[in-house]
């Protein structure tokens, strides 16, 4: 299986899909912050969980590929 570079923004990426889905809002209708201030634990959850789907998506492309 190739190895695919991971895009360094994805949790920022992610983060700001989220915000354009919701108005901007948390799931507790807060207004979101801005991606700078959440920290970097919550920066890496959000990396993590965006890596971790788009990794998804390549070994789904590449299995697709070998049908």
């Amino acid at each position: 299986m190739a190895q695919h570079p991971l895009p360094q923004d994805l949790g920022q990426r992610a983060y700001a899909a989220y915000g354009e889905v919701t108005g901007g809002r948390t799931h507790d209708g807060r207004t979101m912050p801005a991606w700078e201030d959440l920290g970097e634990e919550i920066q890496a959850a959000w990396t993590v969980a965006a890596s971790t789907l788009y990794q998804a998506g390549v070994d789904a492309g590449e299995q697709a590929g070998d049908r």
